[in-house]
Order: C-alpha cells, then sequence, then structure tokens
C-alpha cells in the first residue's frame, strides 16, 4: 500500500510540473488535444502597429481562448506552442502538433497592411493561393524563416522571396481539409455574429507553419494592427475577450459537429462492407477529380448567379452541416486544373479534389495513381 501511495505521489507530481510547462498535455485518450499557437515571439515581433506588436497581442488572446477552453470544455486538453515571448521555427510548432497527435491545430496572428483602411478578420487553410491578396498574407507570415539559419533545408528549398516556391503547395492538399474548411468557416461565423467583426471570409494560402502538420489546421487573422481603430480594439480588454470567445465558440461547435457526424455514421457489416481493390486498373477507373467551388452552412441555389455562369452542371453534397458544391468529374488533374481556371472568376477560391468512388481521396495520392 505505501509503495502504491508513493507512485501517486510521483505522477501527481509529474502532472503539475506539466500543467506548469509550454507544452502540455494530460494524455487522457478519451480527449481532444487542441494546439494553440500564437504566431511569432521573442526576436520575431510579427506585424507593427502604433502602440503594439502581433507577437505580444496574439499571445494574449491565445492564452485567453485556452482559459476558456479550460473551463468550459473538459473534454479538451489545451497544448500551447509558446505560452511567453519565445522565438520557435515554423516547423517547431507543426511538430509540437505531431507530436502530441492534437486534434485540431489553431495558428493565430494580426494582419498587417499597407492600406491603413484594411481590416477584418479571415481564416485561411492550406493550400495554393488563389488571388495576390492571399500571397500577400503567406508571405508576410512566412517571412520569419529567414531567421532560421536552417530554413531551406527544413522547408525543401523554399524561397521565401520567390512567388514560384508556392507552387510546390498546389499538390499538397492534405487529407483534413474538408475539416480544417469546416473550422475555418465556424471561426469566421463567430467572428462575423459574435463578436462583429467584418468577415473577409475562408481563404487559402501556402502557410509554412501549416504544410506539415498531420491533423485539420486552420491559421487565422484576428484583424489588422495597421488600422488604428482596430489595433485600439485589439489592444483593449473587451476586444481581445470577444476575439478569444469566438475562437473558443467556433472550436466548441467545431468538436460538437465533429461527434454528431462520427455518430452518424454508416457502419458496414462483414457481408456489405466495400472490398478492397487490389488491381491498379480498377482503383484508376474509380478516381475522379471535382473542382470545390464554396462551401456553406445555407444550401444556395445553384440556378442562380455565380453558380448559373459556370457552363456544367454544379453538384451539391451535404457534409454533416455544410453543404459543399462541386463542378466536374474529370479523369484527370490537368482537365480538373483546366476546368478551376474557368472558375476562377466567380469562385478566385475553389480548388480541386479527388475522390475514388463516393470517398475522398488525398489529391496527391489520385495524382499519383492516374499519371
Amino acid at each position: 500500500m505505501l509503495q502504491i501511495k508513493k507512485i501517486s505521489v510521483l505522477l501527481l507530481t509529474i502532472v503539475f510540473i506539466g500543467c506548469c510547462s509550454n507544452i502540455f498535455a494530460s494524455g487522457d485518450e478519451d480527449k481532444y488535444v487542441v494546439v494553440l499557437d500564437a504566431g511569432h515571439g521573442g526576436k520575431d515581433s510579427g506585424a507593427r502597429g502604433s502602440i503594439s506588436m502581433e507577437k505580444e497581442i496574439v499571445l494574449e488572446v491565445t492564452r485567453q481562448v485556452g482559459e476558456y477552453l479550460n473551463k468550459h470544455m473538459k473534454k479538451v486538453d489545451v497544448i500551447y506552442t509558446r505560452n511567453d515571448d519565445t522565438f520557435l521555427k515554423l516547423y517547431e510548432r507543426a511538430n509540437i502538433a505531431n507530436e502530441k497527435e492534437a486534434d485540431l491545430f489553431v495558428s493565430i496572428h494580426a494582419n498587417a497592411s499597407p492600406s491603413k483602411n484594411s481590416r477584418g478578420t479571415e481564416t485561411f487553410v492550406m493550400g495554393l493561393h488563389k488571388t495576390d491578396g492571399n500571397l500577400a498574407v503567406a508571405q508576410k507570415e512566412n517571412s520569419v524563416v529567414a531567421l532560421e539559419e536552417d530554413y531551406s533545408e527544413q522547408y525543401e528549398g523554399y524561397d521565401p522571396h520567390s512567388p514560384e516556391s508556392y507552387i510546390i503547395f498546389s499538390l499538397m492538399t492534405n487529407a483534413h481539409l474538408d475539416q480544417s474548411l469546416k473550422a475555418a468557416e465556424l471561426v469566421q461565423k463567430e467572428f462575423r455574429e459574435r463578436a462583429r467583426r467584418k468577415d473577409r471570409g475562408v481563404k487559402q494560402a501556402g502557410f509554412l507553419v501549416l504544410w506539415k502538420t498531420t491533423m485539420p489546421s486552420i491559421l487565422i487573422e484576428i484583424g489588422f494592427i495597421s488600422n488604428r481603430q482596430e489595433e485600439t480594439y485589439l489592444n483593449s480588454d473587451q476586444g481581445k475577450d470577444y476575439i478569444a470567445s469566438a475562437i473558443f465558440r467556433a472550436i466548441r461547435a467545431y468538436f460538437e459537429d465533429l461527434e454528431a457526424n462520427e455518430a452518424e455514421d454508416v457502419e458496414y457489416d462483414s457481408e456489405n462492407k466495400p472490398e478492397d481493390v487490389n488491381q491498379a486498373s480498377e482503383v484508376i477507373n474509380d478516381i475522379v477529380f471535382k473542382v470545390q467551388l464554396t462551401a456553406s452552412s445555407k444550401k444556395s441555389d445553384v440556378n442562380k448567379s455565380p453558380f448559373d455562369n459556370l457552363g456544367g452542371s454544379v453538384e451539391i453534397q451535404k457534409i454533416g452541416k455544410f453543404y459543399k458544391y462541386y463542378l466536374g468529374n474529370t479523369k484527370t488533374y490537368q482537365e480538373a486544373k483546366e476546368l478551376q481556371n474557368q472558375c476562377r472568376e466567380a469562385f478566385p477560391d475553389s480548388f480541386i479534389v479527388a475522390f475514388e468512388g463516393e470517398n475522398p481521396l488525398s489529391l496527391q495520392k489520385a495524382i499519383d495513381l492516374t499519371k
């Protein structure tokens, strides 16, 4: 009995020490793990406003999000990539999430623009930029790699000054894209409806901090500190609280939706379960590429603008609580790319997805199998 008590005391001590560290998880397998990443830090100040620095604002907001999660979501373990003014390389942030087997990675940033009038919030997922504006945001956030002496090796030859480097991201649509988009849309919904912030939308761009994460991942821009009014708001206690509360509510809604969808999943019995396909030719015949135009929580009329001018039939699928809009059913990636180009004027953030039969397939795997 004495030995058991000693072991219990030792375990409690270890847990207490873990709670006080920067990177912490309880290890409870029944809990979701959320990694909160406060952008920049240390020698990397991030964007600079007239009265504040990005690294300071986002650290405070990130801590508040974590406090809300710890208080109101007992089923979530919160891990901070940094909990003080520490410099972390971008790949180290992703490594923390991967090593802790996180269920969601949330990177929090503040924006800046040469225009003092730019304002609002936007949330990004990993993908190829479709507009110069998306590219500019990614370049700003990725510029920190210049402070990393080994960035060329760590990021496979990436050049932060070359727009061409971003082409590598076009083939890296990850397996968690749909879930990432769902989380991103929930964040923007809360910003718009709860915090009453200008909604700049859900977008895609090539962020290095999201590149190698192996779970649904988003990067949030909580506002422009280059805009004096918005900077003042983000530095106020009320502003930080509204922003943190909105992010918390979005994370809570994300996991509630996830649990609801899991409960609705169809279970196959041994007789009806789809058989594994062994022949490469059969697999290839089942693979198709589509252009995902957009997603929404409310069903849109595809017979009206901007859908009606696409010159093709728009397919709608309801996945969870979201409607996804697809165009095309091509056998090659190149055909889908040409179709995507035709859609860009009406849907600049459209992207290519792949399916094997009715099941989503990673884009890179689909391309490899259909070469």
